[in-house]
């Protein structure tokens, strides 16, 4: 639909913008998706976009209502009240609603065209959530004679930010509603009803008491994986890395004669292991190479593989298992120069993360609260590698579930690493020796290491 153009000699038609009002499907009792206070963003869109597609002007003396809406029952509701402005010939209202992007998808609210190719791994991994923006235009007859959704699919992308990924609140509150106003100038009077824009907003985290102070406006080193190597720069020139397929060695823990090579553990596995005649289990062999100081290295580590990786009181267990009867040791060359032992789901003692609160990960100054009343949650770690090598004490604790990487040495947090399976970006302090800071780097990103499946 349209509205008649005007002759250039004659005044525009007035149009007032009568309400805006919001709700979150995904987080209705939240306080991130509520109307900001300055509305200006969004009707300054409006006057440059829509309004001058229609060749319309706005009554700016008018005083727009906000209205945050509190029950699902409300959305899509228009109350007509037009006491402040019947003499205006038109009236707009704006809707600004937040959905489960799964929910949008499975009820056919967004459909792929021409325009629009989306993966199934796009929409459910990517798109973190939906917000319908919805148009109307009235008439004084009461008349809708204008109706446009755009339809935001908010696909957080990381910067600078280090830290606990959380689903909550796709981006800032502040930055969200910049782009739900950027996205009104896609509002006009061509093209379809409904159109989709695929927009990419910086991540949020939860602000914590573990990596928080140590990533606060440090400067990042940023990681080259582009090549079949890991690569970055820093004070003592660039480092490169490599990461060679590891070799694993099917151990026949049913061959119970003399000459069997891993005669004695098995014997011990036998003995210990709860699953053992349902379980594989497998001598790993992990090369690494510290290609700036021409050093190789190998893990020579022994895991366990079961089809049924589940416990008796219901703990979260993966399938592969590092032994803790084996020794796993990290040779240099034929030298062995270290060892260490592996265990799962290791939580950090009086360190939490706090999913009401968000921050850019970057600068810990500047949260937003976002009103859900989430309580603080434990921080669980999803591997843990602890050893020595070249007479220090290490720890890498590696956390899946948030692509976080993190590095002690003698008990001292030392790197923080960011990137799955894959190393991005990190933040390091301390002056580590060249050759243990590259080591460390290698064990925490072996293929062995990786996050299962």
């Amino acid at each position: 639909m349209h509205v008649n153009a005007q002759s250039t000699s004659r005044p525009l038609p007035l149009v007032v913008v009568e309400q805006i009002q919001a709700y979150s499907y995904l987080n209705p009792t939240a306080s991130y998706w509520k109307i900001p206070e300055n509305i200006n963003p969004f009707l300054e869109a409006l006057d440059s976009s829509l309004f001058v597609n229609l060749k319309m002007q706005r009554e700016k003396s008018y005083n727009t209502l906000n209205v945050t809406l509190t029950k699902k029952s409300q959305a899509g509701k228009i109350k007509i009240d037009w006491r402040g402005s019947r003499d205006i010939p038109f009236h707009t209202y704006l809707e600004l609603y937040e959905m489960d992007p799964e929910f949008a998808f499975q009820n056919n609210l967004i459909v792929d065209n021409d325009s629009v190719k989306l993966s199934q791994s796009k929409k459910r991994d990517s798109i973190h959530s939906v917000w319908f923006v919805a148009c109307s235009i009235f008439n004084s007859k009461q008349e809708r004679v204008f109706q446009k959704t755009i339809m935001l699919g908010l696909t957080p992308i990381g910067t600078l930010g280090i830290g606990y990924t959380i689903k909550t609140s796709a981006s800032m509150p502040n930055l969200l509603f910049s782009t739900i106003a950027k996205s009104m100038n896609y509002l006009d009077a061509e093209g379809d009803n409904i159109d989709f824009l695929d927009i990419k907003v910086p991540a949020t985290y939860a602000t914590d008491d573990y990596w928080m102070p140590f990533v606060h406006n440090m400067p990042r080193t940023i990681f080259d994986t582009s090549k079949q190597f890991i690569s970055f720069a820093d004070h003592e020139g660039v480092h490169a890395l490599r990461v060679p397929a590891a070799v694993l060695k099917r151990i026949n823990h049913k061959d119970k004669s003399e000459t069997n090579p891993y005669k004695e553990i098995i014997t011990t596995l036998r003995k210990t292991r709860s699953l053992f005649n349902n379980s594989e289990y497998y001598k790993v062999i992990q090369p690494l190479r510290d290609i700036k100081n021409n050093i190789d290295y190998t893990l020579d580590t022994y895991i366990e593989f079961t089809t049924e990786p589940t416990t008796n009181d219901n703990t979260p267990k993966f399938a592969i298992q590092f032994l803790p009867e084996a020794t796993h040791r990290i040779y240099q060359e034929k030298d062995s120069t270290g060892y260490f032992t592996v265990k799962d789901f290791v939580k950090e003692e009086n360190k939490f993360y706090y999913p009401d609160i968000v921050y850019n990960g970057y600068d810990s100054s500047r949260r937003a609260p976002l009103g859900t009343f989430f309580a603080k949650q434990a921080i669980v770690q999803s591997r843990v590698i602890t050893g020595k090598a070249f007479n220090h004490e290490f720890t890498i604790q590696l956390n899946y579930e948030n692509n976080i990487t993190t590095i002690l040495v003698d008990k001292i947090m030392v790197m923080a690493i960011s990137g799955n399976k894959k190393p991005n970006q990190m933040v390091a302090k301390g002056n580590l020796p060249s050759n243990l800071q590259s080591l460390l780097i290698l064990i925490a990103y072996a293929e062995i290491f990786q996050q299962p499946g």
